[in-house]
């Protein structure tokens, strides 16, 4: 099943029911479908060939959507570009796919052009205010039909490249099919209890995962809520004016979501469905959540070459501290060891994953495919264990695991106890070199509002709660940690660097 036909479809059977709402607009799905078609005609028009590539450089708007499906209608491959990343390293990726074309909107028109190679004919199409030089999207849909273009897609086409830096800060495009999408979307659907009556606030960065903006309400015949900016009470606002039932975001955003509710007139109680994915979601903000909205906030993990979740608890089920749940339909996940052993249950081994959710590869990346992807395995990187019910727990990076002494340190048990403590609003644990021990681990902690913290008290309470050699060895205090572009995730790398 493709994108393409599940839109058509939707048009077919539902025209008239929302099938995106920004702001105070609302597209039903006949003219979703209608504007992709005619950007797909346009793009056909306009010399594009199947397996062309397309940039997209646009915040969350219904253009990204229009553009991901028309793209996808044209036969072309949608390319995310991070608007957050700097010229050069959106330069490697445009150097890489050789767009046909760039759709970007006005307020980044800048930043794309600095991005192309020189000497690069690239046509950038702009969402806006009219830009010298550069098509006008208005103009582009003007010029194409809104008749379906016909052109033959099929389950196995790539769809998009989905760029990751990864942990190695290397850029990597997995590049997802139409049946990935699908099947990851359906395996979704089918785990968490999704309807078609649900109202999904798609909060992914534009430029990373997109497809999970659209693909869930695109497969059910639901509605998407798209918001262009992520501030708590412009969530608690959508929320409640359009009865939101579904969402993704990471810890701090449901504890800021629910801090706003306590103190406005907001009602929560539509959602069903809040998940948690991409980092630690603690049991008293769980229970937090819980006692305000209703449902606990459900904890999951998906990763770009899983084509997204993978791993999931279960909505009505207990929900295990620190779990990610279990496997969600279409995916198998092993645990290893470095020599490919499976380890015993409750051992800490690396994630593997295969099943048709899992991409096929990286584009043009021979070495990097022989790296991740071996003999039908994904190989992760990502380390974590088991318990006897099958629960999932992420332990850490592969590359993030410290040796102390000789013996094996994950920051994220020591980020667990960090958020125990009444007085940290936010820690990150890295590694530091260190000339007796090898390495140690190096803790950068922010504290709440308020709230002046002390060393000394800090090194007390992690020495009643963590193993001696555990104890963070270097303590710094921040008023912030850098973030990165998904909702709020603090961005290791950026940290590394800024450590060296």
């Amino acid at each position: 099943m493709t994108l393409v036909k599940l839109l058509e479809g939707n048009a077919k059977k539902m025209p008239e029911k929302a099938a995106v709402i920004f702001r105070d607009e609302v597209i039903n799905y006949q003219q979703l479908n209608a504007r992709a078609n005619r950007l797909a005609n346009a793009l056909l028009l306009m010399g594009l060939k199947k397996g062309d590539c397309v940039g997209l450089m646009m915040p969350r708007v219904p253009e990204l959507v229009i553009g991901f499906l028309g793209v996808c209608k044209s036969g072309g491959i949608a390319v995310p570009l991070n608007f957050e990343l700097s010229s050069e390293d959106n330069r490697t990726v445009i150097e890489r796919v050789s767009p046909h074309c760039l759709i970007v909107d006005s307020s980044f028109v800048e930043l794309a052009k600095k991005s192309l190679p020189d000497g690069a004919d690239v046509r950038i199409i702009v969402v806006g205010d009219k830009v010298d030089g550069c098509l006008l999207w208005d103009d582009v849909l003007s010029a194409g039909k809104q008749d379906n273009p016909g052109v033959d897609i099929s389950d196995d086409d790539v769809a998009y490249l989905n760029y990751t830096s990864g942990s190695t800060g290397e850029s990597k495009g997995a590049m997802a099919t139409h049946s990935n999408i699908y099947r990851n979307t359906l395996a979704a659907i089918e785990t968490l209890g999704l309807v078609a009556d649900d109202v999904h606030l798609c909060m992914f960065a534009p430029f990373a995962h997109p497809h999970e903006i659209i693909a869930r309400p695109l497969l059910l015949g639901g509605t998407m809520v798209l918001l262009d900016k992520i501030y708590p009470k412009t969530l608690a606002e959508a929320i409640t004016r359009h009865k939101v039932t579904c969402m993704m975001g990471l810890a701090p955003l449901y504890d800021n979501l629910l801090s706003v509710a306590e103190h406005g007139p907001y009602d929560l109680s539509s959602l069903r469905i809040p998940e948690s994915g991409g980092m630690y979601t603690h049991p008293s903000l769980i229970e937090r959540f819980r006692q305000q909205v209703g449902v606990p906030i459900i904890a999951v993990w998906g990763s770009t070459e899983t084509t997204g979740v993978a791993l999931a608890n279960r909505p009505g089920e207990d929900i295990y501290d620190g779990s990610v749940g279990r496997p969600c339909n279409f995916y198998d996940v092993r645990l290893v060891d470095d020599n490919g052993r499976e380890v015993e249950t409750g051992d800490v081994g690396e994630m593997i994953f295969r099943g048709p959710g899992v991409v096929r590869g990286y584009y043009e990346n021979s070495q990097v495919d022989g790296e991740c992807f071996r003999n039908g395995w994904y190989f992760s990187g990502d380390l974590a264990r088991k318990d006897k019910h099958g629960n999932f727990y992420f332990v850490a990076r592969k590359t993030e695991m410290m040796k102390v002494a000789g013996l094996k340190v994950y920051p994220l048990e020591i980020e667990q106890v960090c958020a125990e403590h009444p007085g940290i609003k936010e820690a990150v644990v890295v590694a530091a070199k260190d000339t007796l021990r090898g390495e140690v681990p190096r803790a950068v902690i922010v504290a709440k509002d308020g709230v002046e913290l002390n060393k000394k008290e800090i090194m007390s309470f992690w020495r009643k709660r963590l193993a001696h050699y555990k104890v963070p060895r270097i303590v710094e205090i921040r008023d912030s940690l850098p973030k990165n572009g998904s909702g709020g995730k603090i961005d290791k790398k950026v940290l590394r660097l800024e450590l060296l």
